[in-house]
């Protein structure tokens, strides 16, 4: 990528706004989800244990929605500052989605669901934190830039 190029990317995500943003990483969350949620059933049909294929389909779905996010989303070019921070984002995600699954799978009422309820409720928390730890500080603007996105 050209710094003219790098240039017009950082200009383009300057323009998309706070709910903008929302949005795609919302459309983009959505197929991850199924990524993540496809390869954690996938998981479990070969026999893994479900505490181990969580984290497993949460590493799967997350470099997923990253590398599509850093394009679409957040149009950033990657650089150190913004693979450490993502780093440190994603194993805080990484915590909150495989304690909240443990947590909500045992605390659930026994049912046919609770693999998916609990996948729900640790995904839920997870895309919340994750979209505003990304947006605040992994794909956050050089100082000078406008703050409006």
């Amino acid at each position: 990528m050209t710094s003219s190029s790098a240039g017009a990317a950082a200009q383009r995500s300057n323009r998309l706004g706070f709910f903008s943003q929302a949005l795609r990483f919302g459309i983009v969350g959505i197929g991850g989800a199924v990524v993540d949620y496809s390869s954690l059933r996938l998981l479990l049909v070969l026999g893994v244990w479900p505490d181990l294929a969580r984290v497993f389909s949460f590493i799967i779905g997350s470099t997923t929605v990253y590398l599509v996010n850093r394009r679409w989303t957040f149009t950033s070019r990657r650089n150190a500052r913004e693979v450490v921070s993502l780093s440190v984002v994603l194993a805080i995600t990484f915590g909150l989605v495989v304690g909240v699954n443990a947590v909500a799978r045992r605390a659930l009422p026994e049912s046919a669901w609770p693999i998916t309820l609990a996948w729900a409720i640790s995904q839920a928390v997870a895309t919340t934190f994750n979209f505003l730890a990304q947006r605040s500080f992994v794909f956050r603007h050089a100082p000078g830039q406008s703050s409006e996105r």
